[in-house]
């Protein structure tokens, strides 16, 4: 299953990874689509989502280049395409993190999106 990330005329597609955070996917598959606001913490996206969940799944705290994640505490999905304010040579989310899935196109434009840039997920 793939998600493409909509932040008006820049797009992103991330694949899912079902067998690493099946408990995280079926939590955000049940409120898509979802809409959002970007914010930007050094080269993360992170917005605030309606999905509620208290599992820790695959929970990392040093991520990969194009990781999608959902931060627990914000209930919210995070792109990562860099490093972050606390990272130091790995890059690392504010705490810990489900990853769920690697964005497999348009990594290189999220660069270009700002906060308060609205965004739509949805299956693609």
């Amino acid at each position: 299953m793939k998600l493409k990330f909509v932040f008006g005329q820049i797009e992103c597609v991330a694949e899912l990874d079902e067998d690493r955070a099946p408990l995280t996917i079926e939590a955000i598959k049940k409120e898509l689509p979802i809409r959002g606001i970007v914010n930007r913490w050094g080269d993360e996206i992170y917005f605030e989502t309606p999905v509620k969940l208290a599992v820790g799944e695959n929970s990392k705290d040093v991520v990969e280049e194009g990781d999608v994640a959902f931060w627990i505490p914000g209930r919210a999905i995070c792109l990562f395409f860099g490093k972050t304010p606390v990272s130091d040579d790995k890059i690392r989310p504010a705490s810990a993190v489900n990853v769920f899935g690697k964005i497999k196109d348009g990594l290189d434009l999220l660069k270009q999106v700002k906060s308060g840039t609205k965004v739509t997920v949805h299956i693609e």
